[in-house]
């Protein structure tokens, strides 16, 4: 256990070790010590990590685009938050309404959402072929778009049977004693069992911004007009790490602190949700 616990802090540690280290330390101290403190890579890289006249082919023609790393920033944080909640939001609501209503088909729908579980992401490709196509959606390149129609925001299936255990684990009588103070179908769900599963729906909503914040694939196919900061970093290793046709190790600090940037929101929104994550408590309050 204490071995692979250190497997898991080595690479995170070694990133932020080489983020500080000048070029010439990390040629030939690759795993040591800091031995030569280099703390301008940092400062390089809210510099370097942007382009500008950038030829984009869109459906609507060519268009030249740029960008720096204060947008890049504001593009995962809006894409971030937006995937989350549209994802959080769709997943729940049709988790509540199979768990607690039976109706014609609801079967069949809570097959499907197993079902979704087994589809290969490689049906990425026929879903961008389709929203490329002209006959369809003339401008694919939105970002709002992406962002309602996107895999990430799509009915998850995993999300769906935590969603839906959670609601099946609720008695019914809850909503029974709303429908007597007067309440209807909506206040139950509002007032009664969405405040009930809400750390089940933190734990969810966190591992969709984890996964829309570290999404390059999504800008790189759908979305050549913006660049979040995933996408930022993968063009900029690829062009500092292949400089000329060949290898530089001497720009790998300066690509780790990147790393270490990307990574300090993600840290930050967990440890702001841990204790709505981490929180324990029994649900009561009915009287037999």
């Amino acid at each position: 256990m204490i071995i692979y616990c250190v497997s898991l802090l080595f690479f995170p540690l070694w990133m932020i070790k080489v983020s500080f280290q000048a070029e010439t330390d990390y040629l030939y101290n690759t795993v040591g010590f800091i031995k030569e403190w280099d703390f301008t890579n940092y400062l390089k890289v809210f510099s370097e990590l942007s382009y500008s006249n950038k030829i984009v082919y869109t459906n609507n023609g060519i268009k030249i685009v740029s960008s720096n790393i204060w947008k890049m920033a504001l593009t995962s944080i809006g894409y971030s938050f937006g995937i989350s909640f549209v994802s959080v939001a769709l997943t729940t609501g049709v988790a509540y309404v199979l768990a607690k209503y039976k109706f014609f088909g609801s079967k069949f729908l809570f097959s499907l959402g197993i079902i979704l579980m087994i589809i290969p992401i490689v049906g990425n490709a026929p879903s961008a072929m389709v929203i490329r196509s002209k006959w369809l959606i003339p401008t694919y390149d939105n970002l709002f778009l992406t962002i309602m129609t996107s895999n990430c925001t799509a009915f998850s299936g995993l999300n769906f049977l935590l969603l839906y255990g959670a609601f099946k684990s609720l008695p019914w009588d809850y909503a029974e004693a709303v429908f007597v103070d007067g309440g209807g179908h909506y206040s139950a769900f509002f007032k009664m069992y969405l405040p009930m599963i809400l750390p089940t729906s933190a734990v969810i909503f966190l591992l969709s911004f984890l996964g829309a914040w570290n999404d390059y694939a999504s800008f790189k196919i759908w979305l050549p007009s913006y660049s979040n900061l995933a996408y930022g970093l993968y063009e900029f290793q690829d062009n500092v790490l292949n400089l000329a046709g060949g290898g530089n190790a001497g720009t790998v600090p300066m690509v780790m602190a990147g790393f270490t940037i990307v990574v300090i929101p993600t840290i930050l929104v967990y440890f702001l949700s841990q204790k709505l994550i981490m929180s324990k408590f029994t649900v009561g309050g009915l009287k037999g």
